[in-house]
């Protein structure tokens, strides 16, 4: 579904990733894991057309996106859900919700608002409040809700348990789990290797820039050598 060949991409003048590729593969859930500053989110960016391509290729179901915009890419039916969330303050929920359900096409047996709302309930009580007045729990259930929105066949999530309760992660990752048993492909950047490897079915592990090591999640929680190497598990 995803296939991301050979890329270099970084900030400015300072280059991040070095020859990097992944694929994800068609109703399957694949976590990039690796330490702090490995080019995990830097990766996704680039994925997105956040940043600029400085080599390599990606495609996305057959079709190249390198180059695109982070919108063209969004309309192809690729979702993100950035670690900041980046949900709009100044707006409330219902509002956040309605942007995305309005620029996006609901397909027959699609996500509409009622049924983002049904999958967080808390959503529902929170409505008309603005998204400044959100907890750091709402506002990823919202930041997802509104990623859902658009109809996505790839969901693409970094860092989505960053700083939350554990009751809040629990409650993510169960949301998660049904989307994955719905069929719904995702490409997840996580630090928690727990989260993450019970809900992935492959893995690659980042490491200054370069996928260090890949296979299926079960492998990686066998490879307690790689987990200690790359990830300091």
């Amino acid at each position: 579904m995803l296939d991301v060949s050979d890329i270099a991409s970084g900030y400015g003048e300072t280059q991040v990733l070095y020859g990097l590729s992944l694929k994800a593969e068609p109703g399957r859930v694949l976590a990039v894991l690796g330490r702090n500053g490995a080019g995990k989110s830097t990766t996704l960016k680039t994925i997105m057309g956040l940043l600029p391509l400085r080599g390599g290729t990606v495609s996305f179901e057959g079709r190249p996106i390198s180059g695109r915009t982070p919108f063209d890419i969004a309309r192809m039916g690729i979702a993100y859900v950035p670690e900041t969330r980046d949900i709009f303050p100044s707006l409330t929920v219902k509002e956040n919700l309605e942007l995305a359900a309005r620029r996006f096409p609901c397909p027959p047996g699609g996500w509409t608002m009622d049924r983002a709302i049904a999958l967080f309930p808390r959503l529902g009580e929170r409505l008309s409040n603005g998204g400044n007045e959100l907890s750091g729990g709402e506002a990823q259930m919202l930041a997802i809700a509104r990623a859902l929105l658009m109809n996505p066949r790839l969901l693409i999530l970094d860092e989505p348990t960053e700083g939350l309760a554990p009751i809040i992660v629990r409650l993510i990752h169960d949301k998660l789990a049904e989307l994955k048993h719905q069929g719904l492909s995702m490409v997840l950047v996580e630090q928690n290797f727990g989260f993450a490897t019970s809900l992935a079915d492959d893995v690659v592990v980042v490491s200054k820039g370069q996928v260090v090591w890949r296979g299926t999640a079960a492998e990686i929680r066998a490879d307690t050598e790689a987990q200690h190497k790359w990830l300091g598990v």
